[in-house]
């Protein structure tokens, strides 16, 4: 991986986390009152549930360890922003899922490097090649993750009428971001992609699915409203891939990691907006027909 990339990647990570900052408020913490047991039970069941398995998957199936790694990293991050894109989409309980996104990401900065450590650990623990330093990975989370996310909130703090005009355009610009940072990515790494681009691919839409399998088997063994599911379902495949990708840079394989990070994201973009607008005319018909 070219070394502009590796080193555009943390910037992009805080300036992708300071517009997610700017979309959190105190009450969205607070409203976890409202669900005392639902939203600590989602985000503790994201984390070990899809840790577990993209380990299984990539073990199982024999996968190369930097497709493994990658899928891994994906499940250690936070949930992103734009599962509040989808729950828009699909018609789903939007402040719910933004609170859980609140709480996934307040997290992450302790979670997510223990998490991936323990990931590699148990699933590639025989590839002496692939290793994650948690000391490094968490020093990253606080600096790329904890503190722009804070100073997002306290820009939303100091100039609510702003952030609340901007906010659509502020998201625009994050997703953006990471679409130009992964593009490069791919771009950079074109002829690793063609080479292995069967693979990379049925990988991601394997992982994909499995990931919104697994959301939809816990949320209807939560016995969540039809609105709740349609708005936690996408935090289970969608995580901050901005986040994982800085993870990765302190992987020794990172190059693997991070192109098929930037593979998964392409996939999980097309997929998961076709599903949440299928969601959406699906309700709207069953509503008609009632």
């Amino acid at each position: 991986m070219s070394p502009w990339i590796e080193s555009f990647i943390p910037f992009v990570t805080v300036f992708v986390m300071v517009i997610v900052g700017t979309d959190l408020r105190i009450a969205d913490f607070q409203r976890v009152r409202h669900y005392p047991l639902r939203v600590p039970g989602i985000v503790g069941a994201q984390w070990v549930l899809l840790i577990s398995l993209t380990g299984l998957v990539g073990r199982q199936l024999d996968l190369p360890s930097g497709v493994t790694g990658g899928a891994i990293l994906i499940a250690a991050a936070p949930v992103a922003a734009m599962s509040g894109l989808y729950t828009q989409l699909a018609g789903g309980h939007l402040a719910l899922a933004v609170t859980v996104a609140a709480v996934s990401n307040l997290l992450a900065p302790v979670v997510t490097p223990i998490a991936a450590s323990l990931g590699f650990s148990l699933f590639l623990g025989s590839d002496k090649t692939m290793a994650v330093p948690v000391l490094t990975v968490a020093l990253q989370a606080v600096v790329g993750l904890l503190l722009p996310l804070l100073a997002g909130m306290l820009l939303r703090h100091w100039m609510p009428n702003r952030i609340t005009r901007w906010h659509g355009a502020l998201q625009g610009v994050a997703i953006g971001a990471v679409i130009v940072l992964l593009g490069a990515v791919i771009v950079d790494q074109r002829e690793a992609i063609r080479a292995q681009f069967a693979l990379l691919f049925s990988a991601s839409l394997l992982f994909t699915l499995a990931m919104l399998a697994a959301g939809w088997i816990v949320l209807r063994l939560l016995a969540c409203s039809v609105e709740d599911r349609h708005g936690l379902l996408w935090g289970f495949p969608a995580r901050n891939v901005a986040v994982a990708s800085l993870t990765a840079t302190s992987v020794p394989g990172k190059a693997a990691v991070v192109t098929f990070i930037a593979v998964l994201f392409v996939t999980q973009l097309t997929l998961l907006l076709s599903l949440a607008l299928w969601l959406r005319t699906h309700a709207k018909s069953s509503s008609t027909r009632v």
